[in-house]
């Protein structure tokens, strides 16, 4: 009696539970599938960059100050005229923002997915862009010293510099089909890099030889206006030459 009531105990718990919990054979199993790295959200990294582009274009106008009371007659423009060192500052870097900012929206537009070496970049280049509003407002104050020029300059380079290692790391690993040929590109994208690099250093160094020489006149700054003029006309030079080139292997094809 003892044995069949307890086959009818078990019979019960079977009916109760008609789903029972499987053990794992291996609590350890699904470790190693855990720390494989996974693709990060693109959308994500983007929201945020053109977050704090914005931010950072904003706060540039911040430093504009007009008079609030303007005297009569030709007096208006000089005064004007006194607020012209924070005027120049705040185009060179809105200007130089948005060559920036369209660098990082064609290398967005060449990937597919970013991972964590690649997002630790993107948030260090924005870490430097985020010091462009602080050294124009800097230049602006002080705008019979060199210094402040040298100090903008070299963070410029750092933008210019941690833009570069996107590009680098990104090519090959992380583009779409919409690159052919990432030893090409990166090419192509290093010689741009080094050139607008190259008119930052040389407005770093002529910072230092104002220093040096004492002028009390800085014009390092404008030095950087050529980086604007690099990311502007560069790319129209590719496309010009690339559609040259297509025209040309065009006309090839149909000979043959």
């Amino acid at each position: 009696m003892a044995a069949r009531g307890a086959g009818v105990s078990r019979q019960r718990g079977a009916r109760q539970n008609p789903h029972p919990i499987k053990r794992l054979r291996d609590p350890l199993a699904l470790t190693p599938a855990m720390l494989e790295p996974v693709p990060l959200p693109k959308s994500r990294l983007e929201a945020i960059t053109d977050g704090i582009f914005a931010v950072s274009m904003t706060l540039l106008v911040l430093d504009l100050h007009l008079p609030d009371h303007l005297p009569e007659g030709s007096l208006v423009w000089r005064a004007l005229v006194g607020e012209a060192p924070n005027f120049d500052n705040y185009v060179i870097s809105f200007y130089m923002l948005c060559v920036f900012w369209i660098a990082h929206l064609r290398l967005m537009r060449r990937i597919d997915a970013v991972d964590t070496t690649f997002t630790w970049l993107n948030l260090t280049f924005l870490l430097f862009t985020t010091f462009v509003p602080m050294l124009t407002q800097f230049a602006g104050r002080n705008p019979g010293l060199p210094r402040p020029a040298f100090m903008y300059g070299a963070n410029l380079l750092a933008i210019l510099a941690f833009e570069a290692l996107m590009w680098r790391h990104a090519l090959p690993r992380l583009v779409n089909a919409s690159v052919t040929d990432a030893k090409g590109a990166w090419r192509l994208v290093r010689r741009k890099y080094l050139f607008a690099m190259g008119i930052v250093t040389l407005g770093i160094v002529v910072a230092l030889a104002e220093i040096r020489a004492g002028m009390r006149s800085a014009y390092a700054s404008y030095i950087y206006l050529l980086v604007i003029v690099v990311g502007i006309m560069q790319p129209a030079q590719r496309s010009r030459r690339s559609i040259r080139r297509d025209a040309q292997k065009a006309v090839s094809g149909s000979r043959e």
